[in-house]
């Protein structure tokens, strides 16, 4: 079959033959073969007073959608070279290459490609659209617009904001007022910890306790499970395991675990943990928060009925 690609050796016109395993431009003079390979793109996650940086897309594909930084390589730029330029052209932002966050995948078949995406800070400029951007904006990282572009670029912000979240510290909820509590992300260290605060609620044999050890490990690395805890005076008092699921409906959220350790009981621990769960679902535009495990973990219902639960299949809090 003619093909309406011209040999770049010998002007002749090529022919498309199956040959190395797919069907390839081929020279009928001369023999030359003419071998398609993709243009790596590269992106950037940009920090911009604690904010992330997107642009609204201009041109095809995805037209008005919201997406990163991003754009393809030219011929003797390095993938950081390419990446600054791109943002600059895009944001009129001037920036930092940090550390690369992933090498992606998009694509199927002819119009597949390979995205590099780093994290980046904005070390100068002035944010404005510019190039193929329509508008350029900073968004909190629970709030980020919709819809967004492409699925590449989100699970390189998933990922820039679980590394953020270990260097974060405490978790700041609005109007939550203790001073001798504090509410962070678990780390590896707390491990141990956990498992002395959940013996008294669940009885585990060497092999549970194993499995719970493992669980607990990829749970702190999970971007749709966050493993909460809360701590007196550096003591592990508290400790709440929230999920997140996504239905046709949207996005809910689970409290799969809430214990807190007998001596801390009645303290406003329990709503506290409570109540960072409700901040962070709300954060992620969930529709509902649900905890199904009240008879197993030997929560008092009148304690989720405080709380503002009601009892529907499961004991569910609606979000505004």
């Amino acid at each position: 079959m003619a093909s309406d690609v011209y040999c770049p050796n010998c002007s002749t016109q090529m022919e498309r033959r199956f040959t190395e395993g797919r069907d390839r431009d081929v020279c009928p003079a001369c023999g030359y073969i003419l071998y398609r390979n993709p243009v790596p793109a590269v992106g950037v996650v940009v920090a911009l007073e604690g904010k992330v940086v997107l642009i609204r897309r201009r041109f095809a594909p995805c037209i008005g959608h919201w997406a990163l930084p991003a754009g393809y390589m030219e011929l003797g730029e390095s993938a950081e070279d390419a990446a600054v330029r791109e943002c600059h052209e895009e944001t009129s932002l001037l920036i930092q290459v940090d550390h690369l966050l992933g090498v992606y995948s998009f694509g199927l078949g002819d119009e597949s490609g390979l995205v590099i995406i780093y994290a980046a800070t904005a070390v100068g400029g002035q944010l404005m659209a510019g190039d193929d951007a329509t508008e350029a904006d900073a968004f909190d990282l629970d709030s980020l617009p919709s819809p967004m572009a492409f699925h590449t670029h989100i699970q390189a912000i998933d990922k820039w904001k679980y590394e953020r979240r270990f260097s974060q510290g405490t978790i700041d909820v609005p109007d939550v007022q203790h001073p001798d509590i504090v509410v962070r992300y678990a780390r590896d260290e707390d491990i141990n910890n956990v498992r002395v605060l959940l013996r008294n609620e669940i009885p585990q044999d060497d092999e549970q306790s194993l499995i719970s050890d493992t669980l607990l490990h990829d749970w702190l690395y999970d971007p749709d499970r966050q493993v909460l805890v809360a701590e007196f005076e550096e003591a592990l008092v508290g400790l709440a395991v929230l999920s997140f699921y996504q239905t046709l409906r949207g996005w809910y959220a689970l409290l799969e675990e809430l214990v807190v350790e007998p001596n801390f009981r009645r303290r406003g621990i329990g709503t506290i943990l409570i109540n960072t769960a409700l901040y962070l679902a709300e954060s992620r535009r969930c529709k509902a928060l649900h905890f199904a495990m009240a008879h197993q973990t030997g929560v008092e219902p009148s304690f989720l009925v405080a709380q503002g639960f009601v009892a529907e299949g499961v004991w569910t809090r609606s979000l505004s």
